[in-house]
C-alpha cells in the first residue's frame, strides 16, 4: 500500500487531472478515469470515463465499463490498483515495535564478522608458503574486512537514499553470511576436486559462486526496495549473470594467456582427502624417466 485517500462526499472522480477528487500520478491513467458511487449494503459502484486503458477487477483481465464492489475487491486502472473501503472497515491492530530486534541484530553482524575473519584467517595460512606468513594472514583478513566495508556502506547509502533508512546492521548481515557462505562453498568445492581427481568441480563452482553472489543481491534489495519478489529476483539474477560472465571470459583470457604453464592449486591439502587410488610411485618414476628421454631428445635435435 502506498497511500490512503479519505472520502467526505460521493461520489467521487478518480484520475491524473488535478480537478479530480483522487489524483494519482500514473501516466497510463486518464485525466478523469473513473465514478465512483455509494451503492446498498456498503459496497461500491465503479464507472469507467470511457478512458483507452479501461479498468479491470481483478483476478480477472477482462476490461468492465463498471462493476459492483466490496472492501476487498481490487481494481486496476492503468499501473495503479485500489482498493474502496467504508468508514467502518476494521483495520489490522497496529503491531508492537521490537526495540530488541535491531540489538540482536547487531549482535548477529559481530558474531558474523569475528567468523568471517576467522575463516578468511585461516585460508590465508593454508594457502601461503611465504616466510611472513603472518603479515600475508594480516593483509588478505584487512583486505576483505575492507571490501566488506564498502559492500555494505554502498548498500547502507542506498538504503538510506531510497527508504529513508541505512539499515547498516541488516546488510552487514546480509554481505557477512554471503561471504562465509562463499568462501564454505570455494573450500568445499576444491577439497572435493583434491580427494576425487576432478578437476571439473572447481569449473562447476563457479555456478554455485554465481548463484550465492544473487542470492547476497536479493536480500540487499529486499532490504532497499518494496518492489516484488519477481522482480528482485530478476535484478539480482541480471547482476550475477553479467558480474560471473565477465568473470568467466577473464578467466579464460588468463587462461590463454598462461598456456604451457602447469596449472596447480597452492592451499595445503592432508593426503586422507584423497578418495581415489594413483600411480604407484614405481610407475611416477617410469613416467618422469620416460618425460625426460623425451626432453632430452628434443633439446639435442
Amino acid at each position: 500500500m502506498l497511500a490512503r485517500h479519505p472520502v467526505w462526499r460521493w461520489p467521487i472522480r478518480v484520475g491524473r487531472g488535478y480537478e479530480m477528487d483522487v489524483i494519482l500520478d500514473d501516466p497510463f491513467v486518464a485525466s478523469g478515469h473513473l465514478e465512483i458511487c455509494e451503492a446498498p449494503n456498503g459496497r461500491f459502484s465503479v464507472a469507467d470515463l470511457q478512458s483507452m486503458n479501461g479498468m479491470m477487477v481483478l483476478p480477472s483481465r477482462q476490461k468492465q465499463s463498471s462493476a459492483e464492489i466490496g472492501a476487498e475487491d481490487v481494481v486496476r486502472v492503468g499501473h495503479t490498483q485500489l482498493r474502496v473501503r467504508p468508514r467502518s472497515f476494521q483495520v489490522v491492530a497496529e503491531r508492537p515495535i521490537r526495540q530488541a530486534r535491531a540489538g540482536r541484530r547487531a549482535v548477529l553482524f559481530l558474531a558474523l564478522i569475528a567468523a568471517l575473519v576467522a575463516t578468511f584467517a585461516w585460508s590465508a595460512f593454508v594457502t601461503t608458503s611465504h616466510r611472513d606468513e603472518s603479515v600475508i594472514v594480516a593483509i588478505s583478513v584487512l583486505f576483505m574486512l575492507a571490501a566488506a566495508a564498502v559492500w555494505i556502506a554502498i548498500w547502507s547509502l542506498v538504503s538510506r537514499t531510497v527508504g529513508g533508512r541505512a539499515n547498516f546492521a541488516a546488510h552487514g548481515v546480509v554481505a557477512c553470511t554471503g561471504l562465509l557462505a562463499l568462501e564454505f562453498w570455494n573450500t568445499g568445492t576444491q577439497y572435493l576436486a583434491f580427494g576425487f581427481d576432478a578437476s571439473w568441480l572447481e569449473t562447476l563452482a563457479l555456478a554455485g559462486v554465481a548463484a550465492i553472489f544473487a542470492a547476497m543481491v536479493f536480500r540487499h534489495l529486499r532490504l532497499v526496495s518494496r518492489a516484488t519478489r519477481l522482480a528482485h529476483a530478476a535484478v539480482a539474477g541480471s547482476v550475477s549473470t553479467i558480474a560471473f560472465g565477465g568473470a568467466v571470459l577473464l578467466t579464460n583470457l588468463t587462461a590463454t594467456t598462461n598456456l604451457g604453464i602447469q596449472s596447480h592449486s597452492e592451499s595445503l591439502k592432508a593426503p586422507y582427502f584423497v578418495m581415489v587410488s594413483g600411480i604407484t610411485p614405481a610407475a611416477f618414476i617410469d613416467g618422469a624417466d620416460s618425460l625426460k628421454r623425451e626432453v632430452d631428445a628434443i633439446a639435442t635435435e
